[in-house]
């Protein structure tokens, strides 16, 4: 360097700090020149890579790892090492997790003569953004040290429980234990070094097993076996125990390797699985349903105890025979059809018979599913004796019938005589003045009454409900007009509506209101009110005795004169045909009160 000289001392700072520079300047120079040749000679490929993946430099170890020239690699991206099935492993982990941190690895490259060769690769990030990659040759034979401790590494890492135990020493004790091993027992490695593996045993441990393990060591045999082991806080859990004998180069017996894998989760699930097999074979042996599984072709595979005890047969006998061959209502090519377009897990339900070994047959309701049994494809029939319910129906069908000829003789039969002598009265009536001819009439109206009542119960039901929403005042006031209500006054005290059929509803109150007038006199006064839970009707006439109220809607009771007994039983019939109820009590004038609680039953 120059430096012109001047007066004063400022020249001799500048001239110190030039100095300065200068020893720096040959210091960082020099070791820069080392570190170059420290790269330069080392054994292990490194490049520089910048921010677009090119390389800027490349020393000589790694040219030759790669089978190029350095020159050759100057300029060159990283891709052309890589076989294109590697590329986007290298975007997606190694790049992020070097930009994160640092990548350590084993990679695969294809040098110049399109060789692949496998080695230990290490990439990290400079702060300017440069790349740096070190490439480390491939392991020779003469560093099994280090191959050790990469397979002592891999067995660490591995997903199961690892022992490695010798059988040259006394107790064959452990003498390695990996990290899954450790976590699996809750024991530290160094509570487990030079231990037997019995330690994990204890009470709930099943000795029979314990000796089939300690048989299979002994003959030196590879063993799989699951027992119940304990860990160091004493908890249980099933433990699946592989033992295999690895043997040296010679055939000598070298250690026995461990491998152990906590089963109880799956152990639980079997238990449950048994248990619920256990509960399902029970119910199919003890239902009171006749079961039978039959195939696709109405082969029957399995019945129940039920079946054989209904129809006569053994178990034996039955297997093998056909659906129709037992129900004679199958149809085989119908039925065929009908199971093939079966759908499974749905039901469907109907109705056949089926034949005993006597001949006699019964009539079942059949419910049917498609299953697959353990792979199988099978239909489960569930068959249930209907003879009392069919019983039941013969019997309300001749019941109907006999309710037919009836209702035919009240309708026709008794209403032409009728007829006839109401005919004959009003004659008589024009012809003699007698104090019989009222009597006569009563006694004619009421015959007409129980003639209306009758039809009424008769028909109750026969046809379908048509349900709407109904004023309650503008049906009473209708009513009102259509019942002889004499001097009787009626007070609406409610706007509700109501949610039902409007003829049966009009029955209701015909009959409430009749009733009211019958018991409580020309003059009573008839009330229609609403309630929280529906509505009500109540007079202020005598009422009616506590002790008759359970009776008061019995078929044929009343205590009028000339009450027909059926009004309180309409009216009964048509709150249970709604899912009604109506209950009886003394209303605040004294007289009758019937609430009906319009809520659906429960």
């Amino acid at each position: 360097d120059y430096l012109q000289k001047s007066g004063g001392t400022e020249q001799y700072r500048v001239l110190g700090n030039r100095i300065q520079n200068a020893v720096e300047r040959y210091w960082a120079e020099r070791y820069l020149d080392r570190g170059l040749e420290a790269i330069e000679t080392a054994q292990d490929g490194i490049s520089i890579l910048n921010e677009d993946g090119h390389i800027e430099y490349a020393n000589t170890a790694c040219a030759d790892i790669l089978g190029y020239e350095r020159e050759e690699l100057l300029g060159q991206h990283w891709e052309a090492f890589y076989r294109n099935t590697d590329v986007s492993d290298v975007y997606d982990v190694l790049l992020p997790e070097a930009r994160a941190d640092r990548w350590t690895g084993e990679t695969s490259f294809v040098r110049k003569d399109d060789t692949v060769i496998d080695v230990q690769h290490t990439l990290s990030y400079t702060d300017d953004g440069s790349l740096i990659c070190t490439l480390s040759r491939p392991m020779t034979d003469d560093s099994a040290a280090r191959d050790l401790s990469v397979k002592e590494r891999s067995m660490d890492e591995a997903p199961v429980g690892i022992v490695l135990t010798d059988p040259h020493a006394e107790d064959n004790p452990i003498i390695y234990a990996n990290d899954k091993f450790t976590e699996l027992t809750g024991y530290d490695r160094t509570e487990v070094i030079g231990r037997n593996c019995r330690f994990l045993q204890g009470e709930g441990t099943d000795e029979d097993t314990v000796s089939e393990l300690r048989s299979a060591i002994a003959n030196r045999e590879p063993v799989t076996a699951e027992l119940r082991n304990y860990r160091a806080d004493g908890s249980e859990f099933w433990n699946r125990v592989r033992i295999a004998p690895v043997f040296d180069a010679d055939g000598d017996l070298d250690l026995f390797v461990g491998f152990q894998d906590d089963v109880t989760t799956r152990k639980a699930y079997e238990e449950r699985l048994r248990s619920n097999t256990a509960r399902l074979e029970a119910l199919f042996d003890n239902s009171p349903d006749i079961i039978a599984i039959h195939d696709a072709d109405g082969v029957i595979r399995d019945v129940n105890q039920r079946m054989c005890d209904e129809l006569g047969y053994t178990e034996t006998e039955l297997i093998g025979q056909r659906v129709w061959d037992l129900d004679p209502t199958v149809d085989p090519a119908h039925a065929r059809s009908f199971w093939a377009d079966a759908k499974t897990n749905t039901p469907h339900r109907f109705e056949g018979a089926l034949e005993r070994s006597d001949g006699s047959t019964f009539p079942i309701e059949v419910h049917l599913i498609r299953l697959d049994l353990d792979g199988e494809d099978r239909f489960v029939a569930m068959d249930r004796d209907i003879s009392e319910q069919k019983a039941r129906e013969a019997e309300l069908v001749t019941q109907n019938e006999r309710l037919d000829r009836f209702t035919s003789v009240v309708s026709h039969d008794l209403r032409n005589p009728l007829q006839v002598a109401e005919g004959r009265l009003a004659l008589l009536e024009e012809e003699c003045d007698s104090e019989h001819v009222a009597a006569i009439d009563d006694a004619l109206g009421r015959m007409n009454a129980l003639i209306d009542d009758l039809l009424t119960l008769a028909q109750d039901g026969t046809e379908a409900m048509e349900v709407e929403s109904i004023s309650i005042a503008d049906l009473v006031r209708t009513c009102w007009d259509t019942v002889a209500t004499r001097n009787a006054t009626l007070a609406v005290e409610t706007d509700a509506t109501v949610e039902a059929d409007r003829d049966q509803l009009q029955q209701l109150f015909e009959n409430l209101i009749r009733n009211a007038i019958e018991h409580g006199g020309n003059d009573v006064t008839v009330t229609v009110g609403a309630t929280d839970n529906g509505f009500y009707v109540a007079d202020d006439g005598s009422g009616i005795p506590e002790s008759e109220r359970d009776r008061v809607f019995e078929s044929g009771y009343s205590t009028a004169a000339d009450g027909t007994g059926f009004g309180l039983d309409i009216v009964s019939q048509v709150t249970d045909a709604h899912g009604w109820t109506v209950a009886v009590t003394n209303g605040s004038g004294g007289g009758a009160r019937f609430d009906i609680d319009t809520t659906p039953d429960e």
